[in-house]
């Protein structure tokens, strides 16, 4: 019965820190899209500010470029929300919001303006990638 409890609790601590090891590469994951995306957008701007002469068609590529720059921003910030929790700073309870609350949010990096259930204050909640 004893060797069972531990073979149960050896295999919850590998099951933790599997899911911390995939929550981390998502993470990663989210970074990297968002600083490819943040290139590309400056990129697509030089281009249309510098090589573009002026007119509709300097307009159309910027519209452009700003367009398919949002929608790595989208799927990002769905991988944000897939991983960890928001602290609160009154509580210390942790916050999941859903992909529609973060995305309204107002954020700085990665603490992001909420409403904790708990406590029923809006703070600004810090990312933490544990729950």
């Amino acid at each position: 019965m004893e060797n069972n409890n531990q073979k149960n609790e050896q295999l919850l601590l590998d099951m933790a820190k599997e899911l911390e090891k995939k929550n981390k590469t998502i993470w990663s994951s989210m970074w990297a899209i968002m600083i490819v995306s943040m290139t590309a957008l400056m990129a697509g701007i030089f281009i249309a500010a510098f090589l573009i002469p002026e007119g509709v068609w300097q307009l159309v590529t910027i519209l452009v470029v700003c367009i398919v720059f949002l929608i790595p921003c989208f799927y990002a910030l769905k991988l944000e929300v897939s991983v960890g929790a928001y602290k609160c700073k009154n509580c210390g309870y942790e916050i999941v919001p859903t992909y529609s609350e973060a995305l309204w949010a107002m954020h700085r990096g990665t603490t992001r303006h909420l409403n904790c259930p708990k406590c029923n204050k809006w703070t600004w909640c810090k990312k933490v990638l544990k729950k």
